[in-house]
């Protein structure tokens, strides 16, 4: 029976992605420990540093975005939206940082194509009730019910492909126009200029940071939608 079901625990066999996703998800905690402690003791009084000034206006930007979407309860799903968000961001730019890019690994997207079938779904039943939710799927006609959910299943699984298809393809892209401004335009010194110090950044900032707000945003409207109705705004 133990030759039948195995699992390898061993962490050397893990892809690269995976290993520098868990170290980009414990540097995320740990800064956001660090920082929540710090924004945590300012008073009306004290000057906030850069970075502290960056966090408050970032998390009340996110804060005011979601308020629109959930009412009343904004608070419950801000932190996990925000903390999506953060995490894509920088998971998506990580090769500016010699870093392998997670979402690069189509194992890594699938992971986050289930994660928000289960984040909607569970919040759907959770918040609106197992009966309340299956009314809803069944709208207008019951008949419909196999196709809506379909939908519910499709969608967010087409949200985690599409985060791996369009890092990819910037990688491709990005891989496109090196290979173009090659040395016999410029020379080696002026290819290593324009490549890596400057279109590499900004292709890198320009994928990464676009398909994380996208992500960001389907999940916040998707999510919206299986709860809406729920509670007065």
């Amino acid at each position: 029976m133990g030759n039948i079901i195995s699992v390898d625990w061993n962490f050397l066999n893990w892809s690269v992605n995976l290993k520098h996703s868990l170290l980009i998800i414990g540097l995320i905690g740990l800064f956001s420990f660090v920082m929540g402690r710090k924004v945590s003791k300012l008073t009306p009084t004290d000057q906030p540093s850069i970075i502290e000034n960056i966090v408050i206006v970032a998390i009340s930007t996110i804060n005011n975005l979601i308020k629109d979407y959930y009412g009343k309860r904004w608070r419950t799903f801000a932190p996990l939206l925000f903390a999506i968000l953060f995490y894509l961001l920088i998971a998506n730019t990580a090769n500016l940082f010699g870093l392998a890019t997670p979402l690069s690994n189509i194992n890594v997207a699938l992971a986050f194509s289930l994660f928000a079938i289960l984040t909607i779904q569970g919040a759907g039943l959770i918040i609106k009730k197992p009966w309340q939710r299956l009314k809803d799927l069944s709208s207008p006609n019951v008949l419909l019910l196999p196709i809506n959910l379909f939908g519910e299943l499709s969608t967010p699984t087409a949200m985690g492909l599409r985060l791996f298809g369009n890092i990819l393809s910037g990688a491709v892209i990005s891989a496109l126009i090196y290979a173009f401004f090659g040395p016999s335009i410029f020379g080696t010194a002026g290819n290593i200029v324009l490549t890596t110090v400057l279109l590499h950044p900004i292709f890198t900032v320009f994928f990464g940071a676009i398909q994380a707000f996208v992500y960001f945003m389907l999940l916040t409207i998707f999510l919206s939608m299986a709860i809406e109705d729920s509670e007065p705004a």
